[in-house]
Protein backbone atom coordinates (compact mmCIF):
# COMPACT_ATOMS: atom_id res chain seq x y z
CA UNK A 1 0.00 0.00 0.00
CA UNK A 2 1.29 3.26 -0.91
CA UNK A 3 2.47 5.85 1.38
CA UNK A 4 -0.46 8.22 2.43
CA UNK A 5 0.17 11.21 4.48
CA UNK A 6 -2.92 12.18 5.36
CA UNK A 7 -4.44 8.89 6.21
CA UNK A 8 -1.40 8.78 8.52
CA UNK A 9 -2.60 12.28 10.25
CA UNK A 10 -5.48 10.76 11.12
CA UNK A 11 -4.54 7.60 12.55
CA UNK A 12 -1.93 9.42 14.53
CA UNK A 13 -4.48 11.73 16.06
CA UNK A 14 -6.91 8.70 17.03
CA UNK A 15 -3.54 7.30 17.92
CA UNK A 16 -2.45 10.01 20.17
CA UNK A 17 -5.59 10.07 21.58
CA UNK A 18 -5.36 6.36 23.06
CA UNK A 19 -2.43 7.09 24.61
CA UNK A 20 -3.38 10.17 26.54
CA UNK A 21 -3.40 8.39 30.05
CA UNK A 22 -0.76 5.79 29.67
CA UNK A 23 2.59 7.81 31.16
CA UNK A 24 4.20 5.08 30.05
CA UNK A 25 7.53 5.73 27.19
CA UNK A 26 8.83 3.20 26.92
CA UNK A 27 9.75 0.50 24.64
CA UNK A 28 7.08 -1.93 25.04
CA UNK A 29 4.50 0.65 24.83
CA UNK A 30 6.36 2.11 21.91
CA UNK A 31 5.22 -1.14 20.19
CA UNK A 32 2.09 -1.71 21.03
CA UNK A 33 1.59 2.03 19.45
CA UNK A 34 3.07 1.16 16.57
CA UNK A 35 1.02 -1.82 16.30
CA UNK A 36 -2.04 0.30 16.70
CA UNK A 37 -1.01 2.98 14.21
CA UNK A 38 -0.55 0.26 11.77
CA UNK A 39 -3.98 -0.96 11.92
CA UNK A 40 -5.91 1.91 12.10
CA UNK A 41 -3.55 3.59 9.51
CA UNK A 42 -4.33 1.08 6.75
CA UNK A 43 -8.15 1.38 8.22
CA UNK A 44 -7.69 5.30 7.04
CA UNK A 45 -5.88 4.64 4.05
CA UNK A 46 -8.40 2.17 2.93
CA UNK A 47 -11.32 4.66 3.29
CA UNK A 48 -8.87 7.48 1.20
CA UNK A 49 -8.62 5.20 -1.67
CA UNK A 50 -11.99 4.91 -2.34
CA UNK A 51 -12.92 7.40 -5.95
CA UNK A 52 -16.02 8.60 -4.13
CA UNK A 53 -14.21 8.71 -0.87
CA UNK A 54 -15.19 12.27 1.35
CA UNK A 55 -12.58 14.34 2.95
CA UNK A 56 -14.88 16.05 4.55
CA UNK A 57 -16.13 12.46 6.14
CA UNK A 58 -12.93 11.31 6.82
CA UNK A 59 -11.62 14.10 9.17
CA UNK A 60 -14.98 14.38 10.59
CA UNK A 61 -14.90 10.58 11.89
CA UNK A 62 -11.14 10.65 12.66
CA UNK A 63 -12.21 13.13 15.12
CA UNK A 64 -14.85 11.32 16.73
CA UNK A 65 -13.19 8.08 16.62
CA UNK A 66 -10.38 9.92 18.62
CA UNK A 67 -12.52 11.65 21.25
CA UNK A 68 -13.93 8.29 21.62
CA UNK A 69 -10.72 6.06 22.07
CA UNK A 70 -9.56 8.39 25.18
CA UNK A 71 -8.26 6.00 27.88
CA UNK A 72 -9.33 2.87 25.85
CA UNK A 73 -7.94 -0.68 26.13
CA UNK A 74 -7.17 -1.85 22.71
CA UNK A 75 -3.17 -2.51 22.29
CA UNK A 76 -4.12 -3.61 18.78
CA UNK A 77 -5.84 -0.92 17.04
CA UNK A 78 -8.80 -2.91 15.87
CA UNK A 79 -11.79 -1.16 17.82
CA UNK A 80 -10.97 1.61 16.76
CA UNK A 81 -10.50 0.81 13.13
CA UNK A 82 -14.03 -0.92 13.23
CA UNK A 83 -14.62 2.59 14.67
CA UNK A 84 -13.70 4.61 12.19
CA UNK A 85 -14.98 2.73 9.36
CA UNK A 86 -18.76 2.73 11.05
CA UNK A 87 -18.50 6.38 11.49
CA UNK A 88 -17.28 7.10 8.64
CA UNK A 89 -20.07 4.97 6.12
CA UNK A 90 -22.54 5.81 8.84
CA UNK A 91 -22.29 9.91 8.25
CA UNK A 92 -20.84 9.51 4.23
CA UNK A 93 -24.78 9.67 2.82
CA UNK A 94 -25.02 13.12 4.33
CA UNK A 95 -22.65 14.68 1.62
CA UNK A 96 -24.75 13.05 -1.54
CA UNK A 97 -27.65 15.34 -0.22
CA UNK A 98 -27.84 18.24 -3.49
CA UNK A 99 -28.19 20.83 0.09
CA UNK A 100 -25.20 19.39 1.95
CA UNK A 101 -23.29 21.88 3.85
CA UNK A 102 -19.89 21.33 4.93
CA UNK A 103 -19.81 24.50 7.81
CA UNK A 104 -22.66 23.03 9.29
CA UNK A 105 -21.39 19.84 9.13
CA UNK A 106 -18.27 20.52 11.29
CA UNK A 107 -19.89 22.03 13.67
CA UNK A 108 -22.41 18.88 14.04
CA UNK A 109 -18.91 16.96 13.64
CA UNK A 110 -17.23 19.03 16.65
CA UNK A 111 -19.99 18.23 19.09
CA UNK A 112 -20.30 14.60 18.19
CA UNK A 113 -16.39 14.52 19.46
CA UNK A 114 -16.93 16.58 22.65
CA UNK A 115 -20.27 13.96 23.21
CA UNK A 116 -18.01 10.67 22.79
CA UNK A 117 -14.97 11.96 25.28
CA UNK A 118 -14.13 9.79 27.44
CA UNK A 119 -15.89 6.60 26.24
CA UNK A 120 -14.17 3.82 27.55
CA UNK A 121 -15.26 1.19 25.51
CA UNK A 122 -15.71 1.74 21.94
CA UNK A 123 -17.99 -0.52 20.11
CA UNK A 124 -19.76 -1.06 17.08
CA UNK A 125 -22.65 0.19 18.32
CA UNK A 126 -21.43 3.12 20.09
CA UNK A 127 -20.03 4.11 16.76
CA UNK A 128 -23.49 3.80 14.77
CA UNK A 129 -24.94 5.78 17.65
CA UNK A 130 -21.96 8.12 17.13
CA UNK A 131 -22.97 8.49 13.87
CA UNK A 132 -26.68 8.65 14.15
CA UNK A 133 -25.88 11.64 16.42
CA UNK A 134 -24.45 13.69 14.49
CA UNK A 135 -26.62 13.06 11.69
CA UNK A 136 -29.61 14.49 14.10
CA UNK A 137 -27.56 17.35 15.17
CA UNK A 138 -26.71 18.31 11.30
CA UNK A 139 -30.08 18.05 10.37
CA UNK A 140 -31.08 20.13 13.52
CA UNK A 141 -28.83 22.88 12.57
CA UNK A 142 -29.25 22.22 8.62
CA UNK A 143 -33.29 23.14 9.39
CA UNK A 144 -32.44 26.71 12.08
CA UNK A 145 -29.74 27.70 9.29
CA UNK A 146 -32.63 27.47 6.15
CA UNK A 147 -33.54 30.84 5.04
CA UNK A 148 -37.58 31.10 5.07
CA UNK A 149 -38.79 31.02 1.55
CA UNK A 150 -41.93 33.31 0.56
CA UNK A 151 -40.91 33.64 -3.10
CA UNK A 152 -42.85 32.33 -5.81
CA UNK A 153 -42.45 31.36 -9.74
CA UNK A 154 -43.90 33.01 -12.60
CA UNK A 155 -44.92 31.48 -15.90
CA UNK A 156 -45.53 32.36 -18.90
CA UNK A 157 -46.99 31.52 -22.23
CA UNK A 158 -46.11 33.74 -25.62
CA UNK A 159 -46.16 32.78 -29.14
CA UNK A 160 -42.29 32.17 -28.67
CA UNK A 161 -42.08 30.03 -26.03
CA UNK A 162 -42.55 29.84 -22.71
CA UNK A 163 -40.37 31.84 -19.77
CA UNK A 164 -40.33 32.14 -16.03
CA UNK A 165 -39.55 35.12 -13.51
CA UNK A 166 -38.52 34.13 -10.00
CA UNK A 167 -40.41 36.62 -7.42
CA UNK A 168 -39.51 38.01 -4.20
CA UNK A 169 -41.76 37.53 -1.10
CA UNK A 170 -42.84 41.18 -2.09
CA UNK A 171 -43.78 40.53 -5.91
CA UNK A 172 -40.73 41.84 -6.69
CA UNK A 173 -38.90 40.50 -10.17
CA UNK A 174 -35.16 39.33 -8.57
CA UNK A 175 -34.18 37.41 -12.15
CA UNK A 176 -35.78 35.86 -15.26
CA UNK A 177 -35.42 32.73 -17.36
CA UNK A 178 -34.51 32.89 -21.68
CA UNK A 179 -37.36 31.48 -23.68
CA UNK A 180 -38.02 27.71 -23.21
CA UNK A 181 -39.69 25.98 -26.78
CA UNK A 182 -41.74 24.43 -24.70
CA UNK A 183 -43.41 24.17 -21.05
CA UNK A 184 -41.20 20.74 -20.29
CA UNK A 185 -38.23 22.49 -20.49
CA UNK A 186 -39.48 25.65 -19.02
CA UNK A 187 -39.94 23.75 -15.48
CA UNK A 188 -36.81 21.99 -16.16
CA UNK A 189 -34.97 25.52 -15.85
CA UNK A 190 -36.97 25.96 -12.72
CA UNK A 191 -35.43 22.95 -11.09
CA UNK A 192 -31.77 23.61 -12.54
CA UNK A 193 -32.44 27.46 -10.46
CA UNK A 194 -34.07 25.38 -7.11
CA UNK A 195 -30.85 23.08 -7.26
CA UNK A 196 -27.69 25.14 -8.32
CA UNK A 197 -28.69 28.95 -7.09
CA UNK A 198 -28.38 27.45 -3.51
CA UNK A 199 -24.72 25.94 -3.68
CA UNK A 200 -23.69 28.46 -6.58
CA UNK A 201 -19.86 30.09 -5.91
CA UNK A 202 -20.12 33.84 -6.70
CA UNK A 203 -17.33 35.09 -9.76
CA UNK A 204 -17.20 38.55 -9.53
CA UNK A 205 -16.29 39.97 -13.42
CA UNK A 206 -16.07 43.91 -11.95
CA UNK A 207 -13.32 43.16 -9.37
CA UNK A 208 -9.64 43.44 -10.26
CA UNK A 209 -8.54 40.83 -10.45
CA UNK A 210 -10.97 39.23 -11.24
CA UNK A 211 -11.14 35.49 -8.84
CA UNK A 212 -12.68 33.04 -11.49
CA UNK A 213 -15.26 30.22 -9.99
CA UNK A 214 -16.39 26.96 -11.17
CA UNK A 215 -19.82 26.57 -11.97
CA UNK A 216 -22.54 26.61 -10.88
CA UNK A 217 -21.83 30.04 -10.00
CA UNK A 218 -23.52 33.74 -9.84
CA UNK A 219 -21.59 36.53 -11.90
CA UNK A 220 -21.65 39.97 -11.22
CA UNK A 221 -21.18 42.14 -13.96
CA UNK A 222 -21.48 45.25 -15.33
CA UNK A 223 -23.70 46.64 -18.70
CA UNK A 224 -23.41 48.94 -21.26
CA UNK A 225 -25.08 51.69 -18.81
CA UNK A 226 -22.77 51.14 -16.30
CA UNK A 227 -25.50 49.65 -14.16
CA UNK A 228 -24.50 46.08 -11.98
CA UNK A 229 -25.92 42.79 -13.02
CA UNK A 230 -25.95 39.18 -12.14
CA UNK A 231 -26.31 35.70 -13.79
CA UNK A 232 -26.58 32.04 -12.65
CA UNK A 233 -24.45 29.30 -14.75
CA UNK A 234 -25.46 25.66 -14.00
CA UNK A 235 -23.09 23.34 -13.84
CA UNK A 236 -22.84 23.21 -17.35
CA UNK A 237 -21.74 26.98 -17.96
CA UNK A 238 -25.93 27.49 -19.00
CA UNK A 239 -27.44 30.63 -18.23
CA UNK A 240 -30.62 29.46 -16.19
CA UNK A 241 -31.27 32.96 -14.78
CA UNK A 242 -30.99 36.93 -15.33
CA UNK A 243 -31.27 39.67 -13.34
CA UNK A 244 -31.99 43.62 -14.17
CA UNK A 245 -29.78 46.12 -13.63
CA UNK A 246 -28.84 47.83 -10.22
CA UNK A 247 -27.34 51.38 -9.38
CA UNK A 248 -24.86 49.73 -7.17
CA UNK A 249 -23.13 46.46 -6.11
CA UNK A 250 -24.23 46.40 -2.64
CA UNK A 251 -27.92 45.74 -4.55
CA UNK A 252 -26.68 43.38 -6.84
CA UNK A 253 -25.15 41.36 -4.70
CA UNK A 254 -28.21 41.36 -2.32
CA UNK A 255 -30.15 40.23 -5.46
CA UNK A 256 -27.91 37.14 -5.55
CA UNK A 257 -29.09 36.39 -1.61
CA UNK A 258 -32.57 36.74 -2.37
CA UNK A 259 -32.13 34.28 -5.39
CA UNK A 260 -30.51 31.86 -3.05
CA UNK A 261 -33.14 31.96 -0.56
CA UNK A 262 -36.55 31.79 -2.83
CA UNK A 263 -34.83 29.80 -5.38
CA UNK A 264 -37.14 26.75 -3.83
CA UNK A 265 -40.15 28.45 -4.33
CA UNK A 266 -43.02 26.48 -6.00
CA UNK A 267 -44.82 27.84 -9.03
CA UNK A 268 -47.44 30.54 -8.99
CA UNK A 269 -51.16 29.02 -9.72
Amino acid sequence: MEYDKKSLKIAAKITAATLSESGELDLENAKKTVCFLKTVYKEAASIREDENCEKAVLKAAGKITAAACEEMEDPEGETAAKFLRIVYDGIYPLVADEDFDEDVFKCAAKITAAACEEMEDPTEEKAAEAAEFLKAVYSGILEEEKPVCNGKYAVKETESGWSFRLLAGNNQVIGASEVYSGKAAMEKGIESVRKNAPIANLEDLTADPVVSAVNPKFEIYTDKAGEFRFRLKARNGEIILASEGYKTKASCENGIESVRKNAPAEIAE
